[in-house]
């Protein structure tokens, strides 16, 4: 490479991968910074190995109305919005870019990926070599033989770099056909229509056999494309769709920024600010990464030396690197995937929608006139006004009487009631679950989800898309369930904690009756029921609103009594579990005085509400949310050691694969010569994951599919 190397970075796409792949550390003061470490380890490693000679960041404008917007409206319109701990640190990276004294462009209307494109190809043509720092493949159309692109490397793995020639092994197209091919295909994460029923692989091969659009269409004008008859109907009724779609995917290079190479050149223009913020901030780790060959790591470093080490509170936490050691394992998850049967949920889909618009014609027929039941305002009309429904205690909105599911539950002896509970049931598993994921699974029909610790609780979260959330309450939701199956000539191998956050709180708490209960092997709430003289539900509804700080209200409205029965159960509890009513108090304690609360393995989370001026209800949620999180989050933390500890154990078990995590539960993928081994494995690893002083108990099961797991004692 040249000298003159310049280094575009991509902030925000930078940003969301670190936070996806990084801790949720917190900082001393208690603001999150997992996403702007992450963005820092990823970003000083690359300069230290690089060594560039010119640096720029972009970023996105917040809440601005792009070009794109105004030519769709519908353009990134499906897009959850950024989580709130991610966007509290927006303004933080920002501000420490700013002390590198380079470039940061962000422009009003124009996206990031635009003022890469545009600050590139003026680089370029000045004699640089370009590397952009992004883990978006949208970027790879930029790639030139002086333009490359660099997809950040996570967890000691190098990072990919990839230039013009790189792109067809890597997409089965030409750099050049990377907008082509969102113009047939569309893009779901941006909401681009492309050309519905076109899929990846027949959008490649239409792309292998002509170069773009206008050949194609010319084509199919004089009849010589040679496509399948259906694919021609698709192509010729969305042709306007396909145009749009490209154009929008299009990375445009004449938006209006201007590269300035003395302006760029890579140094730091207060380098004790930096060194000072990196020490407010516990990121000390990061400074022994930054180039000392550089003005930015021989500045940063000796004024880093003169103001002394910073403590770190949360870095190098055991927590931390647990989930340091976790990360290798989630990406190795997330690229192995899930199996779906494809034609099953091919035929749910069928059975439902069959079912659906039975439910709507009787629910017109109970109604006595046609309406639209996915309508709140006209279910309300029809429900209070035509029908007469009680309307005592019923939460009024500005669309009339609530129709939720807690006011139709307790109207469920009105037929029209009872057909609107089951009617949303099944339209809400027919567009969430069983649509989507036959669109989100790949060629192979497998998923990959997004894998994440979650920042307030420590527990892994599953996005793009959800597979934590799938149904397992009703029948309908459990035949959900029955579409993720094993690998051909495999067997899933499921091993779940059982009740583990009640024997953390057994544990955390040393109440006497709670180690009790536990050591004794006995159904735990039937345990509690007896010694609370109530029936087994209802003990198990207290003992799970306990862990969640629930108090007498929260308590009436799960068990549907009233407030003074619930505080009278609430005072026999904490009587029967004195020890536990000690230590939830202790832990709001902490949180208000210290203002934050930790797990058994040091893993904090702050609580600045209840040390400011915060008003009442934030201060009761908060309360809640201190007594549960030292048990949830201690209880996620076994769960992720677990997965640590059996990693390296299972590359043992040849063509056995961690393929789920829920939760408490572990799901694997394995051969069916090797289940018997595996599922002796997996209950050795997760039991002995942790020590508590009460046992710690995991049930195995195995099956074809994930609804019909059968247990099973592995070593019998």
């Amino acid at each position: 490479m040249s000298k003159k190397q310049l280094l575009l970075v991509d902030g925000h796409a930078l940003l969301y991968r670190a936070y996806h792949a990084f801790p949720p550390l917190t900082s001393p003061s208690g603001e999150p910074t997992g996403a702007v470490f992450g963005f820092w380890r990823i970003l000083t490693t690359l300069l230290k190995d690089r060594q560039p000679s010119h640096l720029g960041v972009a970023f996105d404008v917040k809440d601005e109305t792009t070009f794109r917007k105004e030519q769709f409206p519908a353009y990134k319109a499906t897009r959850s919005p950024m989580p709130d701990d991610l966007a509290a640190q927006i303004e933080l990276a920002h501000e420490l870019v700013t002390l590198l004294d380079c470039p940061i462009y962000a422009k009003e209307r124009w996206e990031a990926d635009d003022l890469l494109g545009t600050i590139a190809k003026q680089a370029e043509s000045e004699g640089f070599e370009v590397l952009i720092l992004s883990p978006d493949r949208d970027l790879w159309q930029l790639a030139t033989e002086h333009i490359h692109l660099i997809v950040p490397g996570l967890q000691g793995k190098r990072e990919l770099e990839i230039a013009v020639d790189d792109v067809p092994a890597h997409l089965g197209i030409s750099a050049g056909q990377v907008v082509e091919y969102k113009g047939l295909r569309g893009d779901p994460s941006d909401n681009l229509p492309g050309v519905p029923g076109v899929g990846e692989v027949t959008a490649k091969e239409i792309l292998s056999r002509f170069a773009n659009l206008e050949e194609l269409y010319e084509a199919l004008e004089a009849g010589t494309a040679g496509l399948k008859p259906a694919v021609t109907a698709k192509l010729i009724a969305a042709k306007e769709d396909a145009y749009l779609s490209r154009e929008l995917a299009t990375i445009r290079t004449d938006a209006p920024a201007t590269f300035d190479a003395a302006r760029s050149r890579l140094e730091v223009a207060h380098p004790d600010q930096l060194a000072a913020r990196f020490a407010d901030l516990g990121f000390k780790s990061l400074l022994r990464d930054l180039p000392k060959a550089t003005a930015l790591g021989a500045q940063v470093a000796a004024v880093f030396e003169e103001a002394g080490e910073a403590p770190t509170v949360q870095v190098d936490a055991p927590s931390y690197r647990t989930d340091e050691a976790l990360a290798p394992i989630l990406r190795e998850m997330e690229h192995y995937g899930v199996m779906i049967d494809r034609s099953y949920l091919q035929g749910l889909e069928r059975t439902y929608a069959e079912e659906i618009a039975d439910l709507a014609d009787e629910l017109n027929k109970a109604a006595g006139q046609p309406f639209n039941p996915d309508s709140p305002t006209q279910v309300s009309h029809i429900l209070y006004e035509v029908l007469g429904a009680p309307t005592a205690g019923v939460k009024k909105t500005q669309r009339g009487y609530t129709t939720d599911a807690d006011a139709l539950e307790k109207l469920s002896h009105i037929p029209l009631a009872g057909r609107l509970l089951k009617y949303r049931e099944v339209t809400k598993l027919l567009s969430t679950y069983i649509k989507p994921l036959q669109e989100a699974a790949d060629a192979q029909d497998r998923i990959h989800t997004s894998y994440a610790p979650d920042t307030a609780t420590g527990r892994i979260s599953s996005r793009n898309p959800n597979l934590q959330n799938i149904p397992v309450r009703t029948e309908r939701g459990q035949a959900v369930r029955r579409a993720f199956i094993a690998s051909p000539g495999h067997q899933l191998v499921a091993a779940d904690y059982s009740q583990i956050e009640l024997r953390v709180a057994a544990d955390l708490s040393a109440d006497p009756g709670l180690i009790a209960a536990f050591k004794e092997h006995a159904d735990f709430h039937e345990a509690t029921a007896r010694r609370m003289g109530v029936d087994r539900r209802t003990a198990k509804v207290i003992n799970f609103s306990i862990l969640y700080g629930k108090g007498a209200f929260g308590l009436s409205q799960d068990l549907g009594i009233s407030v003074p029965e619930a505080k009278q159960y609430l005072e026999t509890y904490f009587a029967t579990f004195p020890k536990l009513r000690a230590y939830l108090d202790e832990q709001v304690h902490l949180a208000t005085t210290q203002g934050f609360v930790e797990t058994k393995f040091g893993r904090r989370r702050s609580f600045p509400e209840l040390m400011g001026n915060a008003p009442y209800v934030r201060k009761e949620a908060a309360k809640r949310e201190a007594m549960n999180l030292p048990i949830q989050g201690t209880a996620a933390d076994i769960m992720k050691l677990a997965m640590v500890a059996l990693a390296p154990r299972l590359t043992q078990v040849p063509g056995a694969h961690l393929m789920l995590t829920v939760h408490d539960e572990l799901v694997l993928d394995v051969p069916e010569v090797q289940v018997a081994t595996t599922a002796k494995l997996l209950q050795e690893v997760m039991e002995s994951a942790v020590t508590l002083s009460v046992p710690v108990e995991v049930e195995v099961k195995l099956g074809s599919n994930w609804r019909d797991l059968s247990p099973v004692q592995p070593g019998e």
